[in-house]
């Protein structure tokens, strides 16, 4: 009789442990990202997943971790999916299982213009392990960015405004190993060979395309800038872009070029130095780059913003014409100042 009683406990003490262990893990609806910058020993870890309110009571996942044999838990970024329970999330802390993280660049209100400033989005929105400080010290070396066929000046070239999936606990090399596959996959022949027709190498045309990104939003008038500047480059003029300047001189924020900006000694001024910077003056989105592949032909040298004010250009290939059309602009610029 006590024998079958105690089968009975200890059958009961079984199952009751069985549910705990293979009971949801959480109540959320939603998936819940849990980070976890280690190695650290599973207690610690415990205590990281109820300081972040992912765990209300520790004693089951370390009994749990204690039976598959976890002592520590690698660093990582592992999503807990909803009704996932302790031996799920166990077996993956256990094999080192992470969760992709999607990296999206380009589509920001805030322009990524620099690698620094890629180095900040990097850290600010905790995209990998490695911080601010590693990423600019990788994105800044000479060294690091050879192997890639870049330098700190055209790094920026490579990246595509996509979303990449990458893993948390890469390093920047890795991290832009995945995005140069990504760049590969982009330049099909068919682009290459249009770059080529151009008088250009895909690094120059996402350079040239980072001006046109800078130059307008207006969809239609990127082509016709984009031929304007292959105009310019191709009878040796200088481009005399505006944005050049005000890159050039760091003022990256200014609402409009000054004297001041287009007087500052940089290679990425275009108004001091002939054909293109550099390097990229920001991220340009694919239409940009679009644009200059397929730019139309045309005969136009100058360009300015229409005194209408609507975001077009008006565009012209002479001087004088340029002229008027630049005091159209300008008059009416200082009687909207003036309201």
């Amino acid at each position: 009789m006590r024998l079958k009683i105690g089968l009975s406990l200890l059958l009961a003490g079984i199952l009751i442990i069985g549910f705990l262990l293979f009971r949801p893990l959480t109540q959320n609806k939603d998936a819940v990202r849990f980070k976890l910058r280690g190695p650290y020993s599973l207690a610690a870890t415990c205590d990281s997943l109820i300081a972040q309110q992912m765990l209300a009571d520790a004693f089951w996942l370390k009994l749990g971790g204690r039976i598959l044999g976890i002592d520590s838990v690698k660093a990582g970024s592992y999503l807990i999916q909803p009704n996932e329970n302790l031996i799920q999330l166990l077996k993956r802390f256990k094999n080192s299982r992470q969760t992709p993280v999607k990296l999206i660049l380009g589509n920001e209100r805030i322009r990524i213009r620099t690698a620094a400033q890629l180095a900040g989005k990097m850290q600010r929105q905790d995209m990998t392990l490695a911080d601010s400080a590693d990423w600019s010290r990788f994105l800044m070396s000479e060294d690091s960015l050879k192997p890639f066929g870049l330098n700190p000046q055209t790094v920026m070239t490579r990246m595509l405004p996509l979303s990449y999936e990458i893993y948390w606990t890469e390093s920047p090399r890795q991290v832009l190993q995945v995005i140069n596959r990504s760049w590969d996959h982009y330049w099909t022949e068919e682009r290459k060979a249009k770059a080529r027709t151009i008088g250009l190498d895909p690094t120059q045309v996402s350079i040239l395309a980072s001006i046109v990104e800078e130059e307008t939003q207006h969809q239609p008038d990127r082509n016709r800038i984009a031929s304007t500047y292959l105009n310019r480059l191709r009878i040796g003029m200088r481009l005399q872009a505006d944005p050049t300047a005000k890159f050039g001189s760091g003022d990256l924020e200014a609402k409009q070029v000054t004297f001041a900006h287009l007087r500052h000694e940089s290679a990425y001024n275009t108004y001091l130095h002939a054909g293109l910077p550099p390097g990229p003056i920001c991220l340009p989105s694919l239409l940009s780059i679009e644009a200059v592949l397929n730019a139309p032909k045309t005969d136009y040298l100058y360009f300015v913003a229409s005194h209408r004010f609507d975001g077009t250009s008006v565009f012209t290939n002479d001087y004088d014409v340029h002229l008027r059309n630049a005091r159209l602009y300008q008059d009416e610029l200082r009687k909207r100042l003036k309201r």
